[in-house]
């Protein structure tokens, strides 16, 4: 078991943490890599958008972001806080006066942004200000202790390895690290028995040369000495930082110290952008997911087979790193806690293939889903909306389909019922009720009147169930109700129409719609609702004509009947004809009538229905154009997998022939079988998210699938069906084998020589040296006192061989690498480790055990922080690249040269002259006259080692002797202390100075010339120490 919390901090560190996500992601399809191995995760910056962007963090379509409780947002400080400093006591305690003073003067619109803006000194207080409220469940603390908890309670081991990754040119990542450690030590102190909680670096070098000017706002390099130096200060015990969140010891009541004689870290990574072959590498994200592949193969790899994939020699030089380097005074001030590290993987890339198969089955299912257009030879294709609709129209038009759509006139005119109820059942056809209805009342009054009251009580009948009993109502009454419930009818029809396209379009048969197609249809059907808007308007008007003539008839036949001779009536029967002439008439008249209030309601219906159809377009468009969405990313994403002639990786080599591949991947796209079958399966799981009972519409199920579930659901099973393709295609043609294939017996087949083996193994060295460059003039340096060198190292991660004659050929490639690289043992116990996945090797460079002097970049970072330091802004500067104000300078990177403490010599020897630190004396003996340094003795009184005959003289020795000038320093900072507190006592110094000058280096130096350089030269240095170290209060 072996749990493992990742920290990212600002830019760099958030992109290191997610290109790591991503390599777990891609090799098990899952966050969580089991196998013993617990990860979590903590990303920590002041750019809310940095923090909340998801680009870049998929992989095969999954989003792998962290969780809203897995970052901590220090954006953002209330200018009030500088103003109530004693209110925020942690912040107060890295902020003196004359930081204040600094800050309030130069930098009030950077705190007011609540940003890093590469300033130091402002990152560790955005950091400050987070940890203040200690009950705020978003602070830094908190969300550390969570997410150690979720590790502790998921493995049931106390144990948690620390990776903190940053860069150190910015102000965020640089300006936090420091506190970071501090305060994880404060929560775990490292057990030293145990070796438990051990804390890992990755940080960032600044490059020599800036890759990207506009990154720069003037302190990018000069941040990433003052950073290192901080490291490296709090590695060697120099170094204690403040408990940034305000604790006060107990006894003194002041902020407390942290990591006061504790360990720190066990071992600090870096890299930068040029390895130690020259070669650059790309900061955006070649650098970041070569550093996520070096952590990968060395928390996750290194668990796997039992174990058997630890880099052994690598874990040693972590766990028993070695000791400081001492400077030329003996005092141990430059850590060597600090490795360097390059990775070439070596892969028949297994899993490229396998996105490359499933993008372009995911291409074939979106083209499917949306167009459904198949060309042999080719697989689906792309087509415009103009391009399909042939034969829609007659479709449309046609009477049967205007019935199962529920658009036939009778159901617009409510002839019949849209919605079936209790009430809707003794509804009949407008014609069929009218006929009905004057064929019972008719018969009703000949059966129970008089032939003279015939007609009087038919037409009181008939008008009557006109103006209140038809359908219960009326027929205006009725239609006026109906009106009421017009939206509710478009949207059932809508919902018919909608059905059965959807239907249509899950069915996947031959006459199955596609999207689009579906999308062409409900466009003409909303056109046709239109254009029949028109047609019932002038059908209306028929209707009106027809109306004034049935009134005509009705007329006559009210004459007729009032002229009729009732004693002829019994031979002639007049009224009988007259009365069937009558009924039909006031039959016709009222159909009529019933038909123009129907085919107006019919308009209104039909205008709303017009409108549903335009919500379901709307629905089908924008589940068409998520489709489209993701048809986009699935080609680019395919686009990018498996290139002839891709630009080779920085750390990847790929050992296969994309060509095959590609043709492969055609052959399974051109077969309808394969994908008409996978669009199929998608649909199935598509409509299975509406449920049971839910509502089967297009725009249900953009709203029940947003596109990342859409994208995930295509890609699950394009992943299941690809898979199955190419296990098919390896059944039947061994050479075809796609996946589950050895490195080795690829490798096996292509080095078929001794003289390609060794070249083969230093191209993979060489690919992996180390993201740092040497400085040979440092290297070379002998420090007495100092035992140990950097130890270089090639580590190896092999699979195991699968036959004999593979064995054989695993062997003669580890006597290549014994050959070709000194040092390389072959062991498990060494620099030989067990790859899990067959289908790759691994090789490390590293170099472990070497203090920062060695490093080419430093040099560059040291000139642009001494730069910064000597400019008019220096006391600012210094303020802003520094964590706190240092009471007293942090050891040096750099051994001091002859050069170096020669000119910090004379501003000391001036000093110690005027303290009488070196003083004349002369030898009782011989009467020789030379100058003394003191040497303090608390025992046995002070005592006086000989330095030489003059100030020159003394400055020569002092540059020659790195302990007598750390003496010489350090006496000089405590009798500043003593003799230089008042103003009176810093007038009295200034006149010691001054008298240095005028009565030892004017006669003895420039022959008592005023005129001399050297002179002026030392007037001015004491001028400056006047207005620095001997200013008045």
């Amino acid at each position: 078991m072996s749990n493992h919390l990742i920290i990212g901090l600002g830019g760099t560190g958030g992109k290191v943490l997610r290109e790591f996500r991503k390599r777990v992601y891609e090799e098990f399809r899952s966050n969580d890599p089991c196998h013993g191995v617990f990860l979590d995760y903590v990303y920590v910056d002041s750019s809310p958008a940095d923090l909340n962007d998801r680009s870049g963090w998929k992989v095969i379509g999954k989003s792998v972001h962290l969780g809203e409780a897995q970052k901590v947002n220090i954006n953002g400080m209330n200018a009030s806080v500088l103003q109530n400093l004693g209110m925020y006591p942690g912040m107060q305690s890295f902020i003196n006066g004359n930081d204040k003073s600094l800050m309030d003067r130069h930098m009030g619109p950077l705190i007011t942004a609540g940003i890093g803006g590469q300033r130091r000194r402002l990152g560790r207080m955005l950091l400050a200000n987070n940890l203040s409220d200690s009950a705020n469940q978003s602070n830094l603390n908190n969300v550390i202790h969570n997410a150690v908890v979720r590790l502790q309670s998921a493995s049931g081991d106390n144990d948690v390895t620390f990776h903190i990754c940053a860069g150190l040119a910015g102000g965020t990542g640089s300006g936090s690290i420091v506190d970071v450690i501090a305060q994880i030590r404060k929560q775990y102190p490292y057990q030293e028995s145990t070796r438990a909680f051990k804390i890992r670096l990755f940080v960032y070098m600044p490059e020599r040369n800036m890759v990207y000017a506009n990154h720069d706002s003037g302190f990018y390099q000069a941040n990433g000495y003052a950073a290192l130096q901080e490291l490296n200060a709090i590695s060697t015990g120099y170094y204690a930082p403040v408990d940034i969140t305000g604790e006060k010891d107990v006894y003194t009541q002041e902020v407390r110290k942290l990591m006061e004689r504790q360990e720190s870290f066990e071992a600090a990574y870096i890299y930068s952008n040029v390895n130690e072959a020259g070669k650059m590498l790309d900061l955006s994200h070649g650098l970041p997911a070569s550093v996520a592949d070096f952590m990968f193969q060395t928390i996750v790899a290194a668990n796997m087979i039992g174990g058997a994939g630890k880099m052994a020699r690598l874990v040693g030089c972590e766990n028993d790193g070695a000791g400081p380097e001492q400077d030329q005074s003996g005092a141990k001030t430059r850590s060597r806690k600090f490795l360097s590290f390059g990775i070439s993987r070596i892969e028949y890339p297994e899993s490229e293939i396998n996105e490359y198969m499933v993008y372009n089955y995911a291409i074939q299912a979106a083209r499917q889903l949306t167009y459904d257009m198949w060309q042999e030879g080719i697989g689906y294709g792309e087509r415009s909306i103009e391009e399909v609709g042939a034969g829609f129209l007659d479709e449309i038009k046609n009477p049967t389909n205007r019935e199962r759509f529920k658009l036939a006139n009778s159901y617009i005119t409510l002839g019949r019922p849209i919605i079936e109820s209790s009430s809707t059942k003794r509804w009949k056809d407008l014609t069929t009720t009218w006929e009905d209805r004057t064929q019972q009342d008719a018969g009703l009054v000949q059966s129970q009147y008089e032939k003279k009251q015939w007609f009087a009580e038919f037409t009181t009948l008939i008008d009557a169930y006109y103006a209140d009993g038809f359908r219960s109502h009326g027929v205006v009454k009725f239609y006026d109700i109906q009106r009421q419930e017009i939206k509710a009818y478009a949207r059932n029809i809508r919902r018919v129409i909608e059905k059965i396209l959807f239907d249509e379009w899950t069915s996947g048969g031959k006459d199955s719609k596609s999207i689009l197609a579906i999308e062409r249809y409900a466009q003409l059907l909303r056109t046709d609702c239109n254009d029949r808007i028109d047609t019932f308007k002038r059908q209306i008007g028929n209707m009106e004509a027809e109306l004034e003539e049935y009134s005509a008839a009705v007329k006559a036949a009210d004459t007729a009947w009032n002229n009729i001779g009732w004693l002829k009536d019994a031979l002639t029967n007049a009224a009988s004809k007259v009365f069937a002439q009558y009924k039909t008439a006031k039959c016709n008249y009222y159909t009529t009538s019933t038909r123009i209030q129907a085919y107006l309601y019919g308009i209104t219906l039909l205008q709303e229905i017009i409108v549903e159809l335009g919500n379901m377009i709307e629905g089908v468009q924008a589940f068409k154009n998520e489709l489209n969405d993701i048809l986009s990313q699935v080609v680019v994403q395919a686009g990018t997998k498996c290139q002839v002639n891709a630009v080779q990786d920085d750390a990847i080599i790929k050992k296969y022939d994309p060509e095959k591949i590609q043709q492969l991947g055609k052959l399974y796209a051109t077969n309808f079988e394969y994908q008409s079958g996978n669009a199929a399966e998608i649909r199935a799981k598509m409509v299975a998210n509406l449920g049971e009972d839910g509502e089967h519409t297009f725009a249900n199920l953009y709203d029940s699938i947003d596109q990342e579930t859409a994208m995930g659901i295509i890609l699950d099973v394009c992943t299941k069906n690809a898979r199955a393709a190419m296990d098919d295609s390896a059944k039947n043609d061994p050479m075809m084998k796609m996946v589950g294939v050895n490195i080795l017996d690829k490798l096996k087949v292509e080095l078929n020589t001794e003289e390609k083996i060794e070249a083969f193994v230093k191209s993979c060295v060489n690919w992996a040296r180390s993201y740092v460059q040497f400085n040979p003039e440092e290297t070379g340096k002998v420090i007495a006192g100092n035992s140990g060198k950097m130890m270089p190292m090639v580590q190896v991660a092999l699979p195991k061989a699968e036959s004999d004659s593979t064995e054989a050929f695993r062997n003669k490639l580890l006597d290549a690498f014994v050959q070709n690289v000194p040092g390389f043992v072959p062991n498990l116990d060494t620099d030989l480790s067990i790859n899990y996945k067959p289908n790759q090797m691994v090789v490390v460079c590293a170099n472990a055990g070497f203090p920062l002097r060695y490093l080419e970049n430093m040099k560059t970072l040291k000139q642009k922080y001494d730069q910064l330091l000597a400019s008019p802004e220096g006391e600012l500067n210094r303020m802003v690249l520094h964590t706190t104000s240092f009471a007293k300078p942090l050891p040096s990177l750099f051994e001091q040269s002859a050069v170096d403490l020669m000119e910090k010599a004379k501003r000391q020897l001036m000093l110690a002259f005027a303290f009488q630190i070196v003083k004349q004396c002369q030898d009782p003996v011989t009467g020789e006259s030379f100058y003394a340094l003191r040497v303090p003795d608390g025992d046995f009184g002070d005592s006086w080692n000989k330095l030489a005959k003059d100030f020159k003289s003394c400055l020569e020795a002092l540059s020659q002797n790195f302990k007598n000038f750390t003496l010489v320093e350090e006496q000089v900072a405590a009798e500043l202390k003593i003799q230089a507190r008042s103003n009176e006592q810093k007038a009295s110094m200034r006149k010691a100075v001054g008298a240095v000058v005028k009565q030892v280096i004017l006669p003895t130096m420039c022959e008592n010339n005023e005129f001399d350089p050297t002179y002026l030269k030392y007037r001015d240095l004491a001028k400056d120490i006047f207005n620095t170290e001997l200013k008045e209060l």
